[in-house]
């Protein structure tokens, strides 16, 4: 029989205790995938949640021919959405890449469900693969491996619910890592530019090549993300790619999108805007309102842990495969620390650079500093929603930042092992050290003004708000009648199983009603009848125009009158005679005028026909008060304003304004046009006289003034606004217009 002879070298016990370790080992392993797979596959694999929809829809429309530059539109994706039968989920494209729809291309032919259960199977496929990768690039063996991946269980867990794409960019940080560290330079840098394709952040290692001298890597990077910056132009049209380019970017870069004062980030930017800058609704009770030291504090956080981290890995000149592998890794927790925005479902990228320190610390016999590491790395991915109030104020707000704490804490301990591991003295005069000052004066210099130069003009409109919706994040869409303001709002219900909703509301005598019946209602319309309102209701085949009395309530289809089908954006006449409607096919709109029978019970409407093809794209639409229509007209790759009569229907383009320009309004007097211009990538509020052309602009913060609307004496503007805010997630505030 076959004999098993001990280790000379062991000492008395020590097999025993490495067998126990092994056994303990395989034991914990086995519970942490028996919790992935009951409290994340499971419940990924029996409902759609969000985000996986957010792909799939931009995948589904792209599939079905639609051009995409309005997918970074809150209502318009979410109408679409609706219109797939999602499932009344909500869902926003903002600030994700138009490629990484790509994703889930294959999939978008199947129903939304099936599609997600087929993604989710390949994410197994891909965290199968990233396990093999690992487990042959170091020597921590398969078992240890696998329990440093599951250990990551909280990110893992969200990655799978809402169907994301961080393990698909994690099975490509660890390819590129791999062929790195195997020589193919050139390869580990376009297998990184795939990654930037996906999330961003991938692509900053450009900065890691161009400190170690990586040139091949560099230039497999450029490339790349070249070549696909190109396909991305020809699959998705240049309007598509400018829209994100030029307005989406570089709300997403300052962390801007989605909420920023949102403690569900858990950066430092969220930390410090939640305790330092004041908003009416998303952030109302900070520590202090100081925004000028947000300015400041912010851009000093990242220029001290960037330049810190980039003296560390730039003065050695060690270029051995352990100390490699230490660089890559320390790099992409550098990249996790500045994140702006960062879910717990970002942290799945964390497995790579812990597996690959682990390894070399186990190697080098560092049991205490390994301990330290898988701590701190366990302690950063956990669930700490539980810590942290519903609406926390003072100093509070810091109690829902473990996470932050931790990854500091992780990030110095890597900073430490990263300094101590290197052969040679360490010269602070060196050339690293002196390009690190650089790095910290410019990124301080450049952070510091440019927040200024963000944030002047950025708080003006608190004061002149006009509506607040509790635990709303929007207000859009704002049409005004005499004493009352009507508005699209999305509504939250507060209970997991009802999802949030967009509704009509009425503000009238400072009370805030809400209209809405089985499904989304958006963009009312109000004429001169004092209680008539018009909305575009979304339903799963498409949307219709509805007729409805703001007095009743909207419990039963009894409550409204369909007026229109296929219809959206209703624009009522005022005098209430005509009604002009948006009718979409294949994501281009045409402009449609109905005659509207006086308003009486079981009225119907008269007269529905085209004014303007499809070919205009017709995007908003406002009456002039003899009946005349201007209307705005994505051609050519930017926005005019075009004048036609319902009559004639002969359209002419307007000479003025000269801007890119949308959403058009006439102020009741019929003397002046409102609308908004795109100046550097955000939309500003102009008005122009009608009678001499000359122009105002009334907005010119670093941010989006959109949807103006005249009130009735034509002496104010009510519109939307995201200064303060996320991208897209309007306010409403009004503007007094001096003639």
């Amino acid at each position: 029989m076959p004999v098993t002879l001990a280790d000379p070298t062991a000492r008395p016990g020590e097999d025993q205790r490495l067998g126990w370790s092994a056994r303990g080992e395989r034991a914990l392993l086995v519970v942490l995938i028996l919790l992935f797979a009951v409290t994340g596959f499971v419940p990924a694999w029996r409902q759609l949640n969000s985000d996986f929809p957010n792909y799939y829809v931009v995948a589904r429309l792209y599939r079905e021919g639609y051009p995409l530059e309005r997918v970074y539109e809150w209502t318009w994706l979410q109408k679409h959405a609706d219109h797939l039968g999602i499932g009344r989920r909500l869902v926003s494209y903002i600030p994700l890449t138009l490629p990484s729809a790509l994703a889930v291309l294959p999939l978008s032919s199947l129903p939304p469900l099936q599609a997600k259960r087929c993604w989710l199977l390949l994410n197994l496929a891909f965290l199968g693969l990233t396990f093999v990768i690992l487990a042959r690039t170091t020597k921590l063996g398969a078992r240890r491996v696998g329990l440093l991946m599951f250990m990551a269980l909280i990110p893992l867990r969200s990655n799978f619910i809402y169907g994301q794409m961080h393990v698909l960019v994690l099975l490509l940080l660890t390819l590129a890592a791999w062929l790195y560290f195997e020589g193919w330079s050139f390869s580990s840098g376009l297998a990184l530019a795939v990654g930037a394709v996906l999330k961003i952040y991938p692509g900053l290692f450009l900065i890691f090549f161009l400190v170690k001298k990586q040139w091949r890597a560099a230039a497999g990077l450029v490339i790349g993300m070249g070549a696909f910056m190109l396909v991305s132009i020809r699959l998705f049209g240049m309007d598509a790619c400018r829209v994100y380019f030029r307005e989406v970017l570089p709300f997403a870069m300052r962390g801007q999108t989605i909420d920023p004062y949102d403690v569900l980030w858990g950066s430092a930017n969220a930390l410090l805007a939640r305790l330092l800058i004041y908003e009416p609704e998303l952030n109302p009770f900070p520590l202090v309102n100081l925004p000028w030291l947000y300015a400041f504090l912010y851009p000093l956080i990242l220029a001290s842990i960037f330049a810190t981290f980039l003296w560390a890995i730039g003065w050695s000149r060690t270029k051995d495969h352990g100390r490699a592998k230490l660089e890559w890794a320390s790099y992409l927790v550098l990249l996790l620390l500045v994140s702006s925005q960062p879910a717990p479902y970002h942290f799945v990228a964390l497995i790579l650079p812990v597996v690959l320190i682990a390894a070399l610390l186990a190697e080098r016999g560092q049991w205490i500093q390994a301990a330290k590491l898988t701590g701190l790395y366990v302690l950063v991915c956990g669930w700490y929603k539980w810590l942290c109030a519903a609406d926390p104020t003072g100093w509070k707000i810091a109690l829902c930042f473990p996470r932050l704490l931790f990854i500091l804490l992780l990030g110095g301990l890597i900073l430490q092992i990263l300094i101590s591991s290197a052969e040679e003295p360490k010269f602070l005069l060196s050339r690293s050290s002196l390009l690190s000052a650089c790095v910290f004066v410019a990124l301080l210099a450049c952070g510091f003004v440019g927040n200024l130069r963000h944030f002047h003009g950025q708080f003006d409109n608190y004061a002149s708000r006009v509506v607040t919706v509790a635990g709303s994040g929007m207000a859009a869409d704002p049409v005004v009648r005499q004493g009352e303001i009507f508005f699209t709002a999305l509504v939250p219900r507060f209970i997991p199983s009802i999802p949030d909703t967009y509704a009509v509301h009425e503000l009238s005598a400072d009370s805030v009603k809400s209209f809405t019946f089985d499904g989304d209602w958006v963009h009312p319309g109000v004429g001169k009848d004092p209680y008539t309102v018009w909305a575009e209701m979304v339903t799963t085949s498409a949307s219709r125009i509805v007729r409805f009395s703001s007095l009743g309530p909207m419990n039963s289809p009894a409550n409204f009158t369909v007026v229109a089908e296929n219809a959206e954006e209703p624009v009522v006449s005022s005098d209430g005679e005509l009604l002009a409607f948006i009718r979409e096919v294949q994501g281009r709109n045409s402009l449609w005028v109905h005659q509207v029978s006086p308003v009486r019970s079981g009225a119907g409407t008269q007269g529905e026909h085209q004014i303007a093809g499809s070919q205009y794209d017709v995007r908003e639409a406002a009456f002039f008060p003899d009946h005349r229509i201007v209307f705005s007209s994505r051609r050519g790759g930017r926005f005019r304003l075009y004048e036609t009569d319902p009559v004639s229907e002969v359209i002419k383009e307007m000479i003025v304004p000269t801007c890119s320009a949308r959403y058009p309004a006439i102020s009741p007097d019929g003397g002046r046009l409102a609308f908004s211009c795109e100046e550097r990538g955000t939309w500003q509020v102009h008005v122009m006289n009608l009678r001499t052309t000359e122009q105002a602009q009334l907005t010119n913060a670093d941010c989006n003034s959109i949807s103006p609307v005249w009130t009735p004496d034509s002496k104010n503007l009510v519109y939307a606004t995201d200064c303060g805010r996320g991208l897209g997630l309007t306010a409403l505030a009004r503007l007094n217009v001096v003639r």
